[in-house]
Parts: C-alpha cells; sequence; structure tokens
C-alpha cells in the first residue's frame, strides 16, 4: 500500500474527492506579530464531507510550517469543522491535514504574512 498526502492536482478542476476531502483554511492574509487570531478548517469547501460511521473525518492538524499549532479530533456524529485560536511570530505557511478513513490524509496550504 502507497501512502500519500493528497491535495488539489488543478484548482480549475477539482474532482469530487477533492471537493469532499481537501481542507478548506479561512485565516486572515496578514496578522500582527504576536496577536491570537483565528483559522477556521472546514472539510471540503464546495462539499460537505460525509459524517458516518463507515465514512467520516477523523481529524484535522494545523501548522505553522512544520510545527504542529493543534489537532482536533472526530466522531462520525461531528460536523468536520473546527476553529483555532492561535499567534505567530513570523511570517509562514499555515497547513492543514485531514484524516479520513476511507480515502486517507489530504493537505492544505495558506501563506500568512506577519506584521
Amino acid at each position: 500500500m502507497a501512502y500519500e498526502i493528497k491535495s488539489v492536482k488543478n484548482p480549475e478542476d477539482k474532482t469530487v474527492l477533492e471537493q469532499k476531502h481537501v481542507p478548506f483554511i479561512q485565516a486572515p492574509d496578514k496578522v500582527k506579530k504576536g496577536e491570537y487570531f483565528e483559522v477556521k478548517i472546514n472539510m471540503g469547501k464546495e462539499i460537505d464531507h460525509p459524517m458516518e460511521p463507515g465514512h467520516f473525518i477523523e481529524y484535522v492538524d494545523l501548522y505553522a510550517n512544520y510545527y504542529q499549532l493543534g489537532r482536533t479530533t472526530f466522531t462520525p456524529e461531528a460536523k468536520a469543522e473546527t476553529t483555532f485560536v492561535v499567534k505567530l511570530e513570523e511570517s509562514c505557511t499555515l497547513r492543514a491535514f485531514t484524516f479520513c478513513n476511507l480515502h486517507g490524509q489530504w493537505e492544505a496550504k495558506k501563506e500568512i504574512t506577519v506584521e
């Protein structure tokens, strides 16, 4: 079995799997150094990911570059979205990793400028 982290291959033509699984990061493009801000993550922007016992998002991890900021775990009864309140000291790439029990791990990125 090959292990891979999946992401959107063509943003202009997303597959149905990409629409359901790629995390959607909502955060400001610019933040002030050391001040808290919200990062909201939905699993799938165009199509909500199913949340049922046989098919669900198990967790989402949030990273600043490769430093873990937090994790939210889900049960099949939960809505696959979360909000983190974080602060940054320098500009970075926010990375969200989600894991679907059927379709594996997915990643999205968002650049954040710290002023």
